[in-house]
């Protein structure tokens, strides 16, 4: 576990940090992206919500997107739907905290996660990366 997920304090920091744009680019990790959605969906927010603040915070590290580099819609995307599915069955007492320790231990190792849904040619695509595009592999052919 990270060590900001070692305790509800270290988490709150780094929230903290994160939200005022001081959390190190160095750490701009898997985990770390993973932890904010999380934190921002069981809050009630939606993809929108997660884009902003992951531009902000890009903004505030001096990371320009551009049609190939930075921000990726459709990733976004598949992450909020993963985060969504695993935090609906955490129940309605599972606090942020809770939520984000049980979707870094289920998803940071498992970052191209995305590779059983997308093609490399469609998520690497611009069109992908401005605007969510729905897999294009077939549940059939996922392992």
């Amino acid at each position: 576990m990270p060590p900001f997920l070692l305790s509800i304090e270290s988490f709150s920091t780094f929230l903290d940090d994160f939200a005022a744009g001081t959390l190190p680019r160095a750490e701009w990790s898997h985990a770390v992206h993973l932890a904010v959605a999380t934190t921002l969906i069981h809050g009630g927010g939606t993809v929108a919500t997660v884009r902003d603040r992951i531009l902000r915070y890009n903004d505030s590290q001096g990371i320009v997107s551009t049609p190939d580099y930075g921000y990726h819609e459709t990733v976004t995307c598949f992450w909020v739907e993963r985060i969504g599915e695993l935090i609906g069955g955490l129940g309605r007492h599972a606090t942020a905290y809770d939520a984000a320790r049980a979707v870094v231990a289920a998803f940071a190792h498992r970052g191209r996660l995305f590779d059983f849904y997308y093609s490399y040619n469609l998520l690497e695509s611009r069109e992908a990366r401005a605007a969510y595009l729905p897999p294009d592999i077939p549940d059939i052919l996922r392992a």
